[in-house]
């Protein structure tokens, strides 16, 4: 399956290479390549929603950051990894015309899914 290119740059990439040419002509010091590790930049995240009067709580996860919940000694998965082993995100990566290099997405990213990493985007 052919990889489809990117957009030639997203609008966030638009704001902030236009906020390093900015520094720049203020004199501030910057390495040229800083625009290009812009898209390269990403992280995971949980996140936990209490409703007290629902008396419910709510889990999510972007990447390989679990979350669990510990109770008499126990602990609870309460999320999963977004890693390019199984079959959704394979299909996912895939059809978003990317592909899984050596258990990674296009030979770099070893999870699925983060906030950030744009040109993966």
């Amino acid at each position: 399956m052919k990889k489809l290119a990117p957009p030639a740059k997203s609008p966030l990439m638009k704001i902030l290479s236009e906020s390093l040419a900015n520094k720049k002509d203020d004199g501030e010091e910057g390495k040229p390549d800083d625009d290009l590790a812009l898209d390269s930049i990403g992280c995971t995240s949980n996140v936990v929603m209490i409703d007290y009067a629902a008396r419910k709580f709510f889990v999510a996860n972007a990447g390989d950051s679990r979350c669990v919940m510990g109770s008499g000694g126990k602990c609870t998965p309460m999320s999963f990894d977004h890693k390019p082993e199984g079959q959704v995100e394979i299909d996912r990566i895939t059809k978003c015309g990317s592909q899984i290099i050596e258990g990674r997405v296009d030979g770099n990213l070893n999870l699925t899914r983060a906030l950030g990493d744009l040109k993966h985007k």
